[in-house]
């Protein structure tokens, strides 16, 4: 077989991992071995290249999704650059909209931006977005479930019931930004949340520092397609202009 055709082979296999391991929570060397017909090393050597490429943890035996940094370490690192994204991010919120805010520190910056307004309808699971709109005068919708370390509400999709809600805006964040993986993040339970509100809004505004270019996580949402707008620190790099094509990129 030539080169270009192992590699096909090789990269089918790691997307087929990645959507087991999305599906199931964990994966196992072994169980993998015999789904794929192949070797328990050629499974292995899969996963250290997923490891590597920041896609996965490995554990013995396996591999599990890669958790996100703590909250808190996350939240003072590229200060500066999160609250230029929130304003700019704020400034396209529509009097009377009613906006969608996702999970994660450039997020919960945009709710603090919004705090001071008082016509807008908020629909969020973010606790930390939540405790900065405590003092608005716009209505806050917490969506319920779950608890996590992030202090994000999530449910899972068997029990959890689609919002009766429209969002004019949803406000995303993410852990990173690439071609071949689009838009990707750590946590499942909290990817289903973000498809949920994402077959109910009209326009998706992404808030990422440049540091998210590039990077790619466990849990995709979806391909960079399904962007209205990226609201960024700096311009993308020439690897991701072309599947930007579409997309107003605001820096």
């Amino acid at each position: 077989m030539a080169q270009d055709e192992v590699d096909t082979v090789r990269g089918s296999r790691q997307r087929a991992i990645l959507r087991a391991l999305q599906t199931s929570g964990q994966v196992d060397v072994n169980t993998l071995a015999e789904c794929f017909g192949v070797s328990g090393m050629t499974i292995r050597r899969d996963l250290a290249e997923l490891d590597h490429a920041g896609l996965l943890d490995r554990v013995h035996g396996g591999a599990v999704p890669r958790r996100a940094p703590a909250y808190g370490s996350r939240s003072t690192t590229m200060t500066m650059e999160k609250s230029r994204i929130a304003r700019a991010v704020a400034e396209l919120v529509e009097p009377g909209a009613s906006v969608g805010i996702d999970t994660g520190t450039t997020c919960s910056a945009v709710a603090a931006e919004l705090a001071d307004r008082n016509d807008l309808t908020v629909i969020t699971n973010s606790l930390h977005a939540a405790f900065e709109l405590r003092d608005t005068g716009s209505r806050v919708l917490v969506l319920g479930g779950l608890m996590t370390p992030e202090l994000s509400l999530t449910a899972s999709t068997a029990a959890q019931e689609r919002p009766q809600i429209h969002l004019d805006l949803l406000i995303l964040g993410c852990g990173g930004l690439s071609v071949d993986h689009g838009i990707t993040y750590f946590d499942p339970a909290e990817v289903e949340v973000r498809r949920t509100l994402l077959d109910l809004t009209d326009r998706v505004v992404v808030a990422a520092d440049h540091t998210k270019f590039g990077r790619k996580k466990a849990m995709a949402l979806g391909d960079l397609s399904i962007i209205d707008v990226l609201v960024t620190d700096e311009q993308p790099p020439a690897e991701l202009r072309p599947a930007l094509a579409d997309v107003v990129v605001a820096s």
